[in-house]
């Protein structure tokens, strides 16, 4: 038996727990999409709004009643999520494989857990008063970028954030994320499913192939203040000529993955 075949096995025996952690996770990161895709709606369609990424959504909540402790809530989700994220890519409990395509879905599962590790820690520091700085994207490559070893590993992670986005465009377009989905579900909870998620992944796609093309440019221009990450990706979008209505089309796509990350709470197989 392999070491990565008793780390399954190990999972396998913490199943229930994983599944709770992760399911946890799908609702936190649904919620966080769903604000994000509605304050960058309500901006392209002049209902007010702004554009930003998941902690600038996050930092809209805390002025509402019991915003601390929605938070809080969304920081355990959040954490739940990322712990998700590194047990698809460590362990592979995704089960993708160990091909060139396995290996480079979980390689973008690991960023996305670093991506979602720092998000939690910063809604943490929201909820106790402390702000979020410190954990954006340009201030993650300003502290990885070194002239060389710092260099080739923002240039290679802007390309896994690439290659994810290419494969959550083919997710979209083929729909072929239905095999994570339970086998016993109705025809029309399994076709809601297949068109959400299906607009979902190909907004996600678009933004993700953005994010992954900034990290390109930052290692390329040795420059941190290239670095892009979702709020500056849709600032792109809404920059364009068709701006408000990529932006919108954009923008309703990730209320729908965020819908449907909410969905996977009951309808994931694990």
């Amino acid at each position: 038996m392999t070491e990565i075949e008793k780390l399954v096995e190990v999972a396998g025996d913490a199943a229930p727990q994983i599944d709770r952690i992760a399911r946890f996770g799908f609702a936190a990161k649904g919620i966080v999409t769903i604000l994000v895709g509605g304050l960058a709606l309500r901006y392209a369609i002049g209902w007010g709004g702004r554009v930003t990424g998941p902690q600038g959504a996050i930092q809209s909540v805390l002025d509402e009643p019991f915003g601390p402790l929605i938070l809080a809530v969304l920081a355990l989700g959040l954490a739940g999520y990322a712990v998700w994220m590194f047990l698809a890519a460590i362990i592979d409990a995704d089960r993708k494989g160990a091909g060139f395509r396995g290996i480079a879905e979980r390689v973008s599962f690991f960023v996305t857990g670093v991506g979602y590790a720092l998000l939690a820690y910063a809604t943490v520091r929201l909820q106790l008063g402390r702000g979020g700085g410190g954990t954006s994207l340009n201030d993650l490559a300003a502290a990885v970028l070194t002239p060389w070893v710092g260099r080739w590993f923002v240039g290679l992670v802007g390309c896994c954030v690439i290659v994810a986005g290419l494969l959550q465009l083919r997710l979209g377009i083929t729909g072929s994320f239905r095999d994570s989905l339970r086998h016993d579900l109705s025809k029309w909870e399994r076709v809601l499913l297949v068109v959400v998620g299906g607009m979902g992944y190909m907004a996600i796609g678009v933004l993700s192939l953005l994010v992954g093309s900034s990290l390109v440019e930052v290692a390329i221009e040795y420059d941190p203040s290239e670095a892009a990450g979702w709020d500056e990706a849709l600032w792109v979008l809404s920059r364009l000529k068709e701006g408000p209505w990529l932006l919108g089309a954009v923008s309703v796509g990730l209320i729908l993955y965020g819908f449907y990350s909410v969905l996977l709470v009951r309808y994931r197989a694990l």
